[in-house]
């Protein structure tokens, strides 16, 4: 990237790409992570009877560590100075950390290890988030927001896709250690093109936190009080929700529903789904980003949440053929599952669509309402909604699920995943319409 990125004039397609590879490799860490490495672990430690507990349990005391730390620590480089910038030091060390953690979660032997070890990732990948996402507006003029959070879109919807399907792949071919592996080399890839060629030259917003009640107040107490941006959380909260909440329960609904112990034909139709979501909304993302120009950002992130809740009501419904059987019965055929689950699948059409919009206007409506200096503060509190929102999903989901799929079936589904995906149904809703407290700020 070059100096002319810096300092208001408009940068290049290069210069968003090298920006935005970062994105790529989060993307890929969660994304496997959450949605295929962990729930074959936890079945494999806790069993199928404790599997939502579980999930809630390990998912829940682990993102806490997000939603405290990366406001904390994206605040702490806002004021930081050192001789290599006020970023990247952080970006560094907090991947050399996720590193030895995943090494770590590939060892666990027993159930707490993995909480043990996923607690410290959550750590360290953190500590690399936070003072990342401050970086981009240190370095995108105003005038290309739009642009930016296109390129960010599909970078992370890239790393999603990779780390979803890749992910999947690896894990039922190779096993746990390889796909783990493969994170970790995609981690320190795109760390060292960010902290090599990426600008980090912005100067510091002010002298660092003087005690721990001025950390509290600038870190917690100030975003909150900009109504415009707690509005903006509340809607970003819940529709993460709904997302996130599809994505940690996708292949729990493949193994109760349709395989029952098939580990392999569970991780390709649980990545057959969120694969086709994530390619839905790569091609979604750009163009609507660039509609959010002429349009505004709120009519995007309103179609968003409510594509999601479509898409949710697809798989709620899923015992009831709806796809036509000349299309249908060559799907199964490919990949080699039943025909109702392979229309199960589908719903990752229109998932995709409600991701790709959201994604799209995501960070850009973000640094159209909060101040340009301080960056890592509030993309770091903004990680409250990403990660709030895979604490409450999963301990949400997971104390419903159990004991309704103990019970009587509902709609033909064990009785847990109706009433699970009902919930994230509401969240979509109530997310969708709560960006409409939001005022565009911009001229469009």
């Amino acid at each position: 990237m070059t100096s002319a990125a810096v300092g208001g004039r408009r940068l290049r397609p290069l210069d968003f790409l090298v920006l935005s590879l970062y994105w790529v490799a989060i993307g890929y860490l969660w994304n496997s992570l959450t949605a295929l490495i962990l729930p074959d672990l936890i079945i494999q430690f806790a069993g199928r009877e404790h599997e939502g507990l579980a999930s809630s349990f390990l998912k829940s005391i682990g993102t806490l560590m997000a939603v405290v730390w990366q406001p904390v620590v994206g605040a702490v480089s806002d004021r930081t100075t050192t001789p290599w910038g006020r970023r990247r030091p952080f970006i560094l060390a907090g991947t050399a950390g996720d590193v030895l953690f995943l090494a770590g979660i590939a060892l666990a032997g027993n159930y707490w290890w993995l909480v043990a070890f996923y607690f410290l990732l959550q750590f360290a990948s953190n500590t690399a988030q936070a003072p990342y996402q401050g970086l981009l507006p240190d370095v995108v003029p105003e005038a290309q927001r739009g642009d930016a959070s296109g390129y960010y879109g599909v970078a992370n919807l890239v790393g999603i896709l990779a780390g979803t399907v890749g992910g999947g792949l690896m894990l039922a071919h190779f096993g746990r250690g390889a796909a783990l592996a493969s994170i970790a080399v995609v981690l320190v890839t795109t760390m060292l093109v960010t902290v090599l060629v990426v600008p980090d030259r912005a100067p510091p917003v002010e002298g660092q936190f003087r005690g721990v009640s001025e950390v509290l107040d600038k870190t917690f107490a100030v975003p909150f009080r900009n109504r415009d941006f707690r509005w903006l959380m509340i809607s970003r909260l819940l529709i993460l929700m709904g997302f996130g909440g599809l994505q940690n329960f996708a292949f729990f609904y493949f193994d109760n529903v349709f395989f029952h112990h098939d580990r392999k034909s569970t991780a390709v139709a649980a990545a057959t789904l969120l694969g086709l979501a994530i390619a839905v909304a790569a091609i979604v993302t750009w163009p609507a980003a660039r509609m959010s120009d002429r349009t505004g950002r709120r009519p995007l992130i309103l179609a968003g949440g409510l594509f999601g809740a479509a898409g949710t009501l697809v798989l709620v419904f899923s015992h009831y053929q709806w796809a036509p059987e000349v299309f249908l019965g060559p799907l199964a055929a490919f990949l080699k599952v039943p025909e109702l689950a392979a229309q199960a699948t589908l719903a990752g059409l229109v998932i995709g669509g409600g991701l790709g919009s959201f994604f799209s206007v995501d960070w850009a409506f973000i640094q159209d309402i909060i101040p340009g200096h301080e960056g890592g503060l509030y993309m770091g509190f903004s990680n409250i909604a990403t990660a709030g929102a895979g604490i409450i999903a999963v301990f949400a989901g997971g104390l419903l699920l159990d004991p309704f799929n103990a019970g009587p079936s509902i709609l033909g589904l064990p009785g847990g995943f109706p009433v699970v995906f009902g919930v994230f149904f509401l969240w979509f809703v109530i997310g969708s319409l709560s960006i409409l407290k939001v005022p565009e700020r911009r001229v469009v």
